[in-house]
């Protein structure tokens, strides 16, 4: 006699499947960095532009292009051969050494392109939190949204800070360092955190104040 599965064990069987594969999706994104060629680098730029009228900031290398839209967003990271750049992007030049394995964000300003070395997750366990100062406070801190407990504290303007995380879904608040009260200035949308994928946090300023953004795309390991 066969022993026929219950509807309930199918029913549990397609959710584990559907949910693996909306897993399997999303981090797809991560794939860009396990096809590389070895000894690459990693390379996106993030739009500090606040007095443009031109939403968008795109950059040719070779037959490779990146693009971002408006203040304080961010374009996919991309892969290239390690070596010296020097290029135009949007009338404003720039130039720098890539290392091999590295990865670094653009920062382009109203008058200045800036070359940052930035951060790849290593721990194929863990994601990696990594926030951006570009308000115009001089030190935030980030806490978690419900328990207020910190997560990166004494973030300089115009600098970063990052720390592993356990995969979860989380928001987070923005305080001002020198607060005691630890008043919350501006608030995350939840992110989903994934093993070995790197999540960036922007905090900007505008004439409304303080605000967060998430990258546009997740960075692999």
């Amino acid at each position: 006699m066969i022993n026929r599965p219950q509807p309930s064990a199918i029913r549990l069987l397609q959710t584990l499947i559907l949910s693996c594969l909306s897993f399997s999706s999303f981090a797809n994104e991560a794939a860009l960095y396990d096809l590389a060629p070895p000894d690459s680098a990693f390379l996106r730029i993030i739009n500090l532009q606040k007095n443009t009228t031109t939403e968008e900031i795109a950059l040719h290398i070779g037959n490779k292009r990146l693009s971002t839209g408006a203040y304080c967003s961010a374009s996919e990271f991309i892969y290239l051969p390690a070596g010296d750049y020097s290029q135009q992007m949007n009338g404003l030049p720039w130039k720098g050494i890539l290392q091999p394995g590295k990865a670094y964000s653009l920062l382009v300003g109203d008058k200045t392109v800036t070359l940052l070395k930035d951060y790849r997750a290593e721990d194929s366990r863990r994601g990696m939190l990594v926030v951006y100062n570009f308000s115009n406070r001089s030190k935030l801190s980030l806490t978690t949204a419900k328990s207020a407990r910190p997560v990166l504290t004494h973030i300089r303007q115009n600098a970063s800070a990052a720390r592993g995380i356990n995969p979860l879904k989380s928001a987070f608040s923005v305080v001002d360092s020198g607060d005691i009260e630890a008043v919350s200035l501006a608030l995350t949308k939840a992110m989903i955190f994934q093993p070995g994928v790197l999540s960036s946090l922007f905090i900007c300023s505008d004439q409304s104040g303080l605000f967060t953004r998430w990258a546009d795309r997740v960075g692999g390991r």
